[in-house]
């Protein structure tokens, strides 16, 4: 603590920092004189309808370029047909019938689907 006291002794507690007199008198009027000439803006031009219109166009043929893509390389999707007509199936007995229809993997629909365009075929 003694050599805190003597440092504080022979600098003394007043800030040691000091304003000059009148300096922010003109302060704001030297600095806008020390600032470069500002540039008046320029305001940019008001886009176009293309100009706002674009991204939405690109983004709807970025879709349309993915759908085909994918559609060129999947395929069509196939329609399932059954492999017999009606008259083959009516010979084959109930056993016959539900191994073939196990086997084919043909869909409730697409087996009513087929019994009633052979009907509308025979009438």
């Amino acid at each position: 603590m003694g050599k805190e006291d003597n440092i504080l002794r022979k600098v003394g507690t007043q800030n040691p920092f000091r304003v000059p007199e009148h300096y922010f008198e003109d302060f704001t009027q030297e600095l806008m004189n020390k600032l470069p000439e500002k540039e008046p803006m320029q305001y940019l031009p008001e886009p176009t309808l293309w100009q706002r219109v674009k991204p939405w166009v690109y983004m709807t043929a970025m879709f349309v370029g993915i759908m085909l893509s994918v559609r060129v390389f999947v395929g069509e999707p196939q329609k399932e047909e059954f492999p017999i007509s009606l008259a083959e199936a009516a010979m084959l007995s109930t056993e016959e019938w539900e191994t073939l229809v196990r086997r084919t993997s043909v869909d409730d629909y697409a087996l009513y689907e087929l019994l009633l365009t052979e009907e509308d075929n025979n009438n």
